[in-house]
């Protein structure tokens, strides 16, 4: 054998296989139709994943003690397969359920198919990689790989992608005075290459043919258009350090900055409905990210009382550099009216999570302020003044929306902090996030916010009480109950109180349009874990012959500073800064509090 020469193979795999039965019986007979179960429903689950994966690597022992190298090469297949099966039977005889001894589907009258679907994708993966170091100064480091997917058509399967990187310790070199303070010095610069293929299905490079989807509200069949254009998302990104350390260790950090430009980005854009699709999955074009990030950390206090302390702060900004050929701008969908629908867009030369919507420039304080237009549609004083973009004298949403700011902050970090003093430890971290704003759904957008004053309501019927088709309203938010709009001068933020229907030609109302009303900031500084610990004294382990025990105490998403009025200025109905609903808050359940006592032993 050579040596240093190694070879490491590697199989691995699971399989899933999942039965589940929905019965009907008298116990869950309206939980049971209201969530679609049949009398009786027997699903089959199978699944199957197996990775094999080949790797030989070399190391070199040090050349006249001053040269290493290495290699590495391999290749890796990865391979998984769903089916589900599912039939429902129905039909009892007399309207009976099935007995609790009856599982077979056929006890029933009538037999349907009820779920039926395959899904499988393959991925295949060349790699190598190469690294030099001479005299533990120069270092270089190379690496290629190839990526073949069957999510993307036969002529685009594969992307290639290469990367590269040198440093320089200077600290190490024989012209640095050898009892400076500065203990190391490490300059870095890289460039390279990565591929993506997230926001695809696994048969994007195939055209299905599937019934019942809607072309234009009419029922038909839909051919997939082909995917042969489809390509993977390559990133290049570009990249230059510095790592320092000063006073042995008590002093360090680092500090990069970066240009990063991401070409053939893969999104599902809307299309018109004619079409029979809602979307289709295209290379919608580049973005480009540029930003610098800061580390700084020391030993502030090193006696029997000891400190250490550090931090973070980045600094990042995007924008989108082109679309596809002849187009401006994409309309994003969010998932539902109640949450304001339509928000975001993708702009050429505008971030990723650019608000997209009307801007609410305040409230009409008197009649003679309405334009005519808005006047005859029932706009009086008391309502929202929005921003007229085409200067017509009329709102329409889909003309004048402007762009209103982004859900992305400007400037992210996070605090470390740990101390200790004779078996005592206290450590504390912390994060913060500066500029973004987050889309208060809760509020309105939708007949239902809590600041609808007066425009979402229901009827009441109680036939025994002889009560029929009286209207109730909804509850609505302490702000706006105490802060609308009263007359000329008593509120520039919150309008009048008034039924629906007052306003002609909007929906769902004129005051409650999706806008930078209901935009906050999502600045925050949250204390997120806290744990105090004691380790017991050594010679009590000694003496019980253990190696240590620490008892600790913590308590997770502490405290959290911020003037965002809902609950947590983090939460997003979407987790990609390019979903339609990134940044939306609908009044979800907060990040919960959590307290913890435990014990670490050793022995």
């Amino acid at each position: 054998p050579i040596k240093g020469l190694k070879w490491t193979p590697s199989i691995s795999g699971y399989s899933i296989y999942d039965r589940v039965n929905k019965k009907l019986t008298e116990n869950n007979t309206d939980r049971g139709y209201k969530d679609g179960w049949s009398a009786l429903t027997v699903n089959k689950n199978n699944s199957f994943r197996y990775v094999i994966d080949n790797v030989i690597s070399y190391n070199n022992d040090a050349v006249d003690g001053r040269l290493l190298y290495s290699a590495l090469v391999g290749h890796s297949f990865e391979h998984y397969q769903y089916e589900t099966f599912g039939v429902r039977s129905d039909n009892y005889a007399n309207g009976a359920y099935p007995s609790s001894g009856f599982d077979l589907v056929n006890s029933g009258t009538n037999i349907y198919a009820n779920t039926f679907s395959w899904n499988e994708y393959a991925l295949e993966s060349y790699f190598f990689r190469g690294a030099v170091n001479w005299d533990n100064r120069y270092i270089l480091n190379f690496s290629f790989r190839a990526d073949g997917s069957s999510r993307f058509p036969k002529n685009n399967r594969y992307g290639f992608f290469p990367a590269g990187s040198i440093a320089w310790i200077i600290s190490n070199e024989e012209f640095m005075p050898k009892d400076s303070a500065l203990n190391e010095l490490k300059l870095r610069l890289s460039a390279g290459q990565t591929g993506s293929m997230a926001g695809i299905g696994n048969w994007a490079a195939m055209s299905l043919v599937s019934a019942g989807s809607s072309y234009n509200g009419a029922s038909g069949m839909v051919i997939g258009t082909p995917a042969q254009d489809l390509k993977w998302e390559k990133s290049t990104k570009y990249n230059i350090g510095i790592d320092y350390e000063l006073f042995d260790g008590r002093l360090w950090g680092n500090f990069d900055a970066f240009y990063s430009r991401t070409d053939d980005l893969l999104y599902a854009k809307p299309v018109v409905a004619t079409s029979g699709q809602t979307s289709l999955t295209s290379n919608i074009g580049s973005m480009s990210n540029v930003g610098v990030e800061l580390q700084v950390g020391g030993r502030v206090i090193d006696r029997a009382f000891k400190w250490d302390l550090s931090g973070n702060i980045s600094w990042g900004k995007n924008k989108l550099l082109s679309l596809l050929e002849g187009t401006d701008y994409i309309i994003l969908n969010g998932s539902h009216t109640l949450t304001g629908s339509q928000k975001h867009a993708l702009i050429i030369n505008q971030p990723i999570s650019a608000w997209y919507m009307l801007r609410m420039e305040g409230i009409y304080q008197t009649d003679d302020e309405v334009p005519d237009k808005l006047y005859k549609k029932g706009v009086r004083a008391g309502d929202i003044k929005y921003y007229d973009k085409n200067g017509d004298g009329d709102i329409d949403y889909e003309n004048d929306r402007v762009v209103c700011g982004k859900a992305t902050p400007d400037v992210f970090g996070g605090i470390t902090s740990n101390m200790s003093w004779k078996g005592i430890e206290l450590n504390i971290f912390c994060q913060y996030s500066i500029g973004g704003q987050i889309f208060a759904a809760w509020r309105g957008s939708g007949m239902e916010g809590t600041e609808h004053l007066g425009l979402s309501s229901g009827s009441v019927n109680v036939p025994e009480q002889g009560i029929e088709g009286v209207t109730t309203y909804f509850n609505v938010s302490k702000k706006a109950a105490t802060e609308y709009w009263r007359g000329p001068g008593t509120s520039n933020t919150m309008p009048r109180p008034l039924l629906a229907n007052v306003h002609k030609g909007w929906s769902p109302d004129y005051n409650i349009l999706t806008s930078s009303r209901y935009l906050e900031s999502a600045s925050y500084f949250k204390i997120k874990t806290i744990t105090l610990a004691y380790n017991l004294p050594q010679k009590w382990m000694q003496k019980a012959k253990m190696g240590g025990v620490k008892v600790f105490f913590t308590v997770d998403n502490a405290f959290t500073f911020t003037k965002y009025s809902g609950y947590d200025p983090e939460t997003s109905m979407a987790a990609s800064p390019a979903g339609g609903d990134y940044g939306t808050d609908f009044g979800y359940s907060p990040t919960m509090r959590t307290f913890m006592l435990g014990a670490n032993l050793k022995f």
